[in-house]
């Protein structure tokens, strides 16, 4: 894949290899002659690494992103399936459990695809290291340089494991460093101030374990138990490449999952339904149980600010990160990554960009962060500024899931929601909202 014909941009820097790093520098591949990218892990790496340690557990990418992955790597999909991913259809093979009701079955014509999450990293590491145009530096990135007298970034200071810092001067900086950016710190020595943050607190412990999937027929591709407050407890099992089953035990606001076998099977047991517990009990374990804790979705207000370095983007977790229960991660990160490819298309003015990608950003984060926290906010204990209307909002989305369980027309108006297809405002059309409350 060549640049796009006529690109007169010379060289960008990202900074990070996961998927929000990976995505832009596809993106920027577009757009610049050279694209270098920063990341301390080796890529492509085909098991978990060090600088991504959700990646032993659950992830989700939504049909919003799985359309945008098509679009950006037109063979991807159909190579993760060949490579034993799981292609299946929302409303037929996710099993949710969910307010207390099992949601109702139906073909949705939302397609999803279950894998694991470094099998997906290094098919996309795969296709981005193959652009002519990008190259791929071992290496951390250890300060951003910045002039303040011209009121730029001017590239990044990298170091690897045996040579001394090196500097890497470029045309715009993406920082794509995940949830540890180190962004804001890089700011205040050349004289910016850190962005306002805006956190809720969910205290979320991941317990996660690889099974060999039993040989018994089974008719989902994916099994969730989501809990109600007062209980703190979720089961999800995802089908993945290998044919093996990915299970992932959740407890908020202080329940840890234990690391034990004994105790692993007792917390499944716990569930509200004993469908987890069942199939784990029956299973063969392939891996030990990898734990992960994650204290609160946080926002990084970047547009915010008055003053801000040209050249610089932050994207990513680098900007919010969600609590991953809901899988938005990585789908908004795909949304980013397709902003910012539309403003370098269209606008050849690289401080523009930068200008209006900040604001760009900001809205695409408001509707997941609103999902997200107003779900979290179920439980007393989450901590944060809470919208006004929450109640309300928590009455009528619970009537609305609990209808799921027999309306499918009302099942689908919500997945659309869920997979970012459609805005939050299609749950109140009057067609949805009559649906909702004839219960």
């Amino acid at each position: 894949m060549k640049p796009a014909s006529g690109v007169t941009r010379d060289h960008a820097i990202v900074i990070g290899g996961g998927i929000a790093g990976l995505l832009a520098a596809r993106v920027l591949a577009d757009h610049f002659r050279q694209v270098t990218l920063i990341e301390r892990d080796r890529l492509p790496a085909p098991e978990s690494r060090k600088g991504v340690p959700q990646g032993d557990h659950v992830h989700c990418m939504l049909a919003k992103g799985q359309e945008i992955l098509a679009q950006l790597f037109p063979d991807l999909l159909p190579s993760l399936i060949a490579g034993g991913a799981i292609p299946a259809d929302m409303g037929l093979h996710f099993h949710w459990h969910h307010h207390g009701v099992w949601k109702t079955r139906f073909d949705s014509g939302i397609a999803i695809t279950f894998f694991t999450r470094p099998f997906l990293e290094s098919q996309i590491a795969e296709r981005v290291r193959a652009l002519p145009n990008v190259r791929v530096f071992d290496a951390s990135a250890e300060q951003l340089l910045i002039d303040r007298d011209v009121g730029r970034a001017l590239g990044v200071a990298i170091r690897s494991s045996s040579d001394a810092p090196t500097s890497i001067h470029a045309d715009l900086v993406v920082d794509a460093g995940g949830r540890g950016s180190q962004t804001p710190q890089w700011l205040e020595p050349a004289g910016y101030v850190r962005p306002a943050e805006s956190a809720v607190q969910v205290n979320i412990s991941y317990a996660s374990r690889l099974y060999r999937a039993p040989r018994a027929k089974r008719e989902w591709h994916a099994l969730h138990v989501t809990s109600l407050p007062p209980s703190k407890r979720q089961g999800v099992i995802f089908a993945v490449e290998g044919d093996r089953l990915l299970t992932t035990l959740v407890g908020l606001h202080g329940e840890r999952p234990p690391g034990g076998d004994a105790g692993y099977l007792d917390f499944a047991r716990s569930l509200a339904i004993p469908d987890n517990h069942q199939v784990i009990a029956n299973a063969d374990p392939l891996t030990p149980i990898a734990t992960l804790r994650f204290p609160a979705n946080l926002r990084r207000h970047y547009e915010r600010l008055a003053a801000f370095p040209d050249r610089l983007l932050v994207m990513g977790d680098a900007v919010c990160t969600f609590n991953p229960i809901y899988g938005q991660g990585m789908t908004v990160s795909a949304l980013e990554a397709m902003a910012l490819g539309r403003l370098l298309q269209v606008d050849n003015d690289l401080t523009g960009v930068c200008r209006k990608f900040r604001k760009q950003v900001a809205d695409i984060i408001d509707t997941p962060w609103q999902l997200a926290t107003g779900e979290d906010f179920r439980h007393a204990e989450a901590a944060g500024a809470r919208p006004a209307g929450i109640p309300f909002l928590h009455w009528y989305t619970g009537r609305l899931h609990v209808n799921c369980a027999s309306d499918a027309a009302l099942a689908l108006a919500f997945y659309r929601v869920m997979h970012m297809l459609d805005a939050p405002s299609a749950l109140f059309r009057p067609s949805v909202v009559w649906r909702t409350l004839r219960g």
